[in-house]
């Protein structure tokens, strides 16, 4: 059972502890390939026939990203508008995706109680993955509960400390490879 993670940070080098720690290990797992959006597509040229070749050959699909003004970065975006045809993820013989895992995993600069009714972005973090899952549904795959996590920016002197957010992350990481193996379980033939 493959697994396939479309990685989506602007700046994996310079602005990431988290997620680089997150991918360090999803790398290190033999049925995890992982496709680096900003690495690959740097101005935005996506190669359509290539990444759904991808798609297609995985059996569990897993986005990774921070969350951008409460969505996802602009090539993931791009990414989906182009890749996710109508013929190939959707329509009569849009088929192609049906009954592939569908799974999102987030990490979130702000602090969990901000992230609720009330709290200062007023909605839990869920509700921004809605349109994800509603894009699973459409196309035909199988959502699979998103790995959330919060506090995972490191702005030196005024938010976190750098190795609060590496443990965090590495804890993040740990928490998606068991929902992969998870995953990998239920649906092994």
């Amino acid at each position: 059972m493959n697994t396939l993670v479309l990685l989506a940070h602007s700046d994996m080098e310079n602005r990431s502890i988290a997620n680089r720690r997150i991918i360090t290990k999803l790398k290190a797992e033999s049925h995890v390939e992982v496709r680096d959006l900003y690495r690959l597509y740097p101005d935005f040229d996506i190669d359509i026939e290539a990444e759904q070749r991808a798609l297609q050959s995985a059996d569990l699909i897993v986005l990774q990203y921070p969350i951008h003004w409460y969505n996802a970065p602009g090539l993931l975006k791009e990414w989906m508008d182009r890749v996710l045809q109508y013929g190939f993820a959707y329509g009569s013989q849009g088929d192609k995706l049906h009954g592939k895992g569908f799974m999102v995993s987030v990490t979130v600069g702000g602090p969990e109680n901000s992230y609720q009714e009330g709290g200062d972005n007023s909605f839990p973090m869920t509700t921004f993955l809605t349109p994800l899952q509603q894009t699973a549904k459409f196309c035909g795959m199988q959502w699979q509960a998103p790995v959330i996590s919060h506090d995972m920016v490191y702005i030196p002197g005024v938010w976190n400390e750098k190795e609060a957010v590496a443990l965090r992350a590495e804890n993040h990481a740990d928490r998606l490879l068991n929902q992969i193996e998870q995953y990998r379980l239920m649906n092994a033939a």
